[in-house]
């Protein structure tokens, strides 16, 4: 895969007996990294590539079954993740590269001679993944990605979670720029069908999808932190609330006979005095209470 101006590209080779690492398998290697990344966010700032598991543990992490051939697809996975190879200048530039596998080496323990039915895992990350933990770079995913299903919805989030991030007005991306950013081999018009679709289910974890078009009439998706869209609503809420009753304290005030122009240095009395703003215990107690 290389960028539109072909400065930065990235290579996957599959193993002839093992095969490529699929989207599923990079499961392993997110949970692996967020555990990583939660321990230097913890402030461990030599944190190592090593995670020490459980085949229990891992599967249940994300999000799978936990019978027989649960965990024989689990080493199947890792052997492709650990015989994956990778090559890219993402961080070094356009005459330099790194090249890597997606997992360094795996490690286990079993009272099995065969060294079947793995009582433990250990798993390094290679380094270039490991600098990535240690800088920052990687963000960490809502446990409910492990639970979606389709790798549209899975590509989708992620570029959700890099781009929109937390930020308060969320993002806007060409429906172009997201066929790119996910790697969909569909066709744009079917991609943007797939992608309506899932706008009007609007069931993506943490993010809120709206189709959109950008100022120039390009149909676009929004993507906006459900947290933020949350608050707005108790926002909006309240101040309907307080309203209300601003306007239920003026009727009291004016059937009590006081003058209308007073109301307002009135109502900013009640307010100081710590009195709820949208709420009136006893409206014809109002005149005496102000």
């Amino acid at each position: 895969m290389t960028s539109p101006d072909g400065t930065v590209w990235v290579r996957v080779e599959a193993n002839p007996l093992h095969g490529m690492a699929t989207i599923w398998d990079a499961d392993i290697l997110i949970w692996c990294l967020s555990r990583l990344m939660a321990r230097h966010q913890a402030g461990d700032n030599d944190v190592n590539g090593l995670i020490h598991t459980t085949p229990y543990e891992l599967l249940r992490g994300i999000a799978r079954d936990v019978g027989g051939e649960d965990y024989k697809r689990l080493m199947a996975a890792l052997t492709r993740l650990q015989t994956t190879r990778v090559e890219t200048n993402i961080r070094k530039g356009r005459r330099q590269f790194a090249s890597f596998h997606y997992i360094e080496s795996v490690e286990g323990a079993s009272d099995d001679p065969k060294g079947e039915d793995l009582k433990s895992i250990s798993i390094r990350v290679p380094d270039w993944l490991l600098h990535g933990v240690r800088s920052g770079a990687v963000l960490t995913l809502d446990r409910e990605y492990f639970l979606l299903k389709g790798g549209i919805e899975r590509a989708i989030y992620r570029a959700a979670r890099k781009h929109a991030g937390s930020q308060s007005q969320g993002w806007t991306c060409r429906m172009s720029s997201l066929h790119e950013k996910t790697g969909s081999e569909a066709a744009l018009k079917m991609f943007a069908f797939k992608v309506r679709e899932l706008c009007q289910r609007d069931e993506l974890p943490r993010y809120a999808m709206t189709d959109t078009k950008t100022e120039s009439g390009e149909a676009a998706v929004h993507f906006i932190d459900r947290t933020f869209i949350a608050a707005a609503e108790v926002k909006e809420r309240r101040t309907t609330a307080i309203r209300a009753g601003r306007d239920r304290a003026r009727m009291a005030w004016i059937d009590g006979g006081h003058n209308p122009r007073q109301f307002d240095a009135a109502y900013t009395d009640w307010c100081e005095l710590n009195h709820p703003a949208d709420f009136v215990p006893n409206l014809s107690a109002i005149p005496r209470l102000f």
